[in-house]
């Protein structure tokens, strides 16, 4: 991550590796969140994405009696990294849900 993304970054992005499903229109896929944060969101997918898509993600999180949670993320950033591509999401409309998963998540990583 280079210094300017350090310094935009407001809150501390958690290091995940969690099996999802993304939803989109026309596209249901496995994914795997490897970045997490109360704002963003990045994933590894094995279909790019553009920027500006909505996509929805659904995560499971067998730890800690937490419920699954959904959301919806909007692409910021897509790039190849070997043979699948990084996707880097803006977190939008958090729910109550959300809060709570997020807030499990440094108990377990």
């Amino acid at each position: 991550m280079s210094d300017n993304q350090d310094e935009r970054r407001q809150e501390t992005r958690f290091e995940t590796h969690l099996e999802s499903v993304l939803e989109q229109e026309e596209y249901t896929i496995y994914t795997t969140v490897i970045n997490l944060s109360e704002q963003g969101v990045g994933f590894l997918s094995a279909k790019p994405f553009k920027i500006g898509d909505i996509v929805n993600i659904n995560l499971s999180f067998h730890q800690a009696n937490i419920e699954s949670v959904k959301f919806k993320v909007q692409v910021m950033s897509c790039r190849e990294v070997e043979l699948e591509y990084y996707i880097g999401g803006c977190i939008i409309g958090k729910t109550d849900e959300f809060k709570l998963f997020y807030a499990a998540i440094p108990q377990v990583y």
